[in-house]
């Protein structure tokens, strides 16, 4: 019997490049998110329309997010990237200079536009820089890239904001950006044609009722974070143990170990059995976050960011589980877009709430979520069994 051929390296120099180029893309946002309803909020005098930027980034983020494939028909992967890539770079800079709302607005839409872009085209790439048989290895890798500019870039942007200003922090996004623009020109992937998705794929696999119910859970998790990210800062101290700076890192931290280790795990056990006490644990520590103590603000942050992190990986893999096989291609899309959904709506329906009952007050809503998405998964496994 001839020897089993040896596998191919996977730390090429493409991949690399793909990967920080991605880090440094996906900072972009993350160091703005967070900032964004404070600069609404002191350039209008309305803290009930802190919301409405972030509501902005986030549809338009979903319109790319959708478009991304029918454009990569037209445009090479690399130069689509790069449009992307540059597009957020223009609109930081916008951010950084004009603090008028109607600006402010056309520029979340372009934050938004790039970033959704760079998401799923760099999604596509990944799988043509893979070698065979290690692609799965590869986007695990592609995640970690993508989760650590939330960890680093959201608590960053704060400091920035604390010791700086709103412009260093847009400035510094703006500078990300052009860092990934630099990387990804050097990108040269091998031209592989991409596949069109088939027509009415996403509303077919998401009517599914269990994919309705894990996708909505998800939502509802999705929601709270973007109410996190968008708002603690308008509820925590700037600096500090128990700061919003503090706590988004703690959350961000925990988050990724959750979401790294958990795929394990649930592969053994599958995803319902790691999930439901995840999600008990979150609730819990958001339940702790208006108490506005250090310490257990601090706990808040890791029992709200593992529950975060575990609920994302077992979403993915429950919707992949409960998808016929011809439409797996689609979870990933869903996956995303409930991302956006939960991130557009929190901002949306948060800003207001805070505005009218106080942060506080608004902050004692949310652990309720998480026991909502909790009882989507428990609907979904019972339609299971």
């Amino acid at each position: 019997m001839a020897p089993d051929a040896p596998r191919q390296p996977i730390w090429t120099r493409q991949l690399v490049l793909l990967l920080v180029t991605v880090a440094f893309g996906l900072t972009t946002l993350n160091l703005a998110l967070p900032v964004l309803p404070l600069s609404v909020a002191r350039a209008t005098g309305n803290t009930g329309l802190a919301g409405v930027v972030t509501v902005t980034v986030a549809v338009l983020t979903v319109v790319f997010e959708l478009q991304a494939p029918h454009l990569l028909r037209r445009v090479r992967p690399v130069r689509l990237l790069l449009a992307g890539l540059l597009v957020e770079m223009l609109a930081m800079a916008g951010f950084a200079e004009i603090r008028a709302l109607p600006a402010m607005l056309v520029f979340g839409g372009l934050v938004g536009a790039g970033f959704g872009t760079v998401a799923t085209v760099s999604t596509i790439l990944v799988g043509r820089l893979a070698p065979p048989g290690r692609r799965g290895e590869a986007i695990g890798y592609y995640g970690l890239a993508a989760s650590l500019p939330s960890v680093v870039g959201q608590p960053a942007g704060l400091l920035l904001l604390d010791g700086f200003g709103f412009s260093a922090v847009f400035w510094a996004g703006s500078a990300t950006s052009l860092v990934g623009i630099l990387l990804a020109a050097c990108l040269r992937p091998s031209a592989q044609p991409v596949e069109a998705q088939p027509t009415g794929g996403l509303v077919a696999t998401l009517t599914t009722p269990r994919v309705l119910l894990i996708w909505g859970s998800f939502v509802c998790v999705t929601f709270v974070f973007g109410g996190i990210v968008s708002f603690s800062p308008l509820l925590l101290p700037g600096s500090g143990l128990g700061s919003a700076p503090a706590f988004l890192l703690v959350a961000g931290v925990a988050r990724t170990s959750a979401r790294t280790l958990s795929g394990r795990v649930i592969d053994r056990l599958g995803d319902w059995r790691p999930v439901w006490p995840l999600l008990l644990l979150g609730a819990l520590g958001l339940a702790l976050l208006p108490l506005r103590q250090p310490a257990l603000t601090m706990l808040a942050g890791v029992l709200f960011g593992a529950g975060l992190g575990v609920a994302q990986t077992a979403a993915f893999v429950g919707m992949l589980r409960s998808t016929d096989p011809s439409r797996s291609g689609m979870v990933g899309g869903l996956w995303n877009v409930a991302v956006d959904v939960g991130f557009a709506a929190s901002a949306l329906l948060l800003a207001p709430l805070g505005a009218s009952i106080g942060y506080p007050a608004m902050f004692w809503t949310l652990p309720a979520l998480f026991l909502v998405a909790l009882a989507a998964r428990t609907a979904e496994r019972r339609l299971r069994d």
